[in-house]
């Protein structure tokens, strides 16, 4: 059973966070490919990934994990949901399913 949290409306980190599963190393391979692709599979059946970074320091999840958030933007722009893969393009297109 998934613990449910309310992420509508949370904001996007601006960058990939140093721990993000996302990041690549100078070799361009991914720090975490085993969670980043659990991620990957999770954030396109399910949900949006929240950062996890915060947690790490004592502070309060309240963003979303922007690894994850650019993977999304590509992936629905390459099948035709958004016009380009960007943050607007996804508010625009959010707008337009909430309509």
């Amino acid at each position: 059973m998934h613990n449910s949290t309310n992420i509508s409306g949370w904001p996007v980190m601006k960058g990939k966070c140093p721990t993000c599963p996302f990041s690549k190393d100078e070799n361009g391979r991914e720090a975490a490919p085993d969670i980043a692709d659990m991620v990957r599979r999770r954030c396109l059946t399910e949900a949006s990934q929240i950062c996890h970074h915060p947690r790490l320091h004592g502070k309060k999840e309240d963003h979303l994990c922007r690894g994850a958030r650019d993977f999304q933007l590509e992936v629905f722009h390459r099948i035709g949901l958004l016009d380009t893969p960007t943050d607007e393009a996804w508010e625009k297109k959010s707008r337009e399913i909430l309509a």
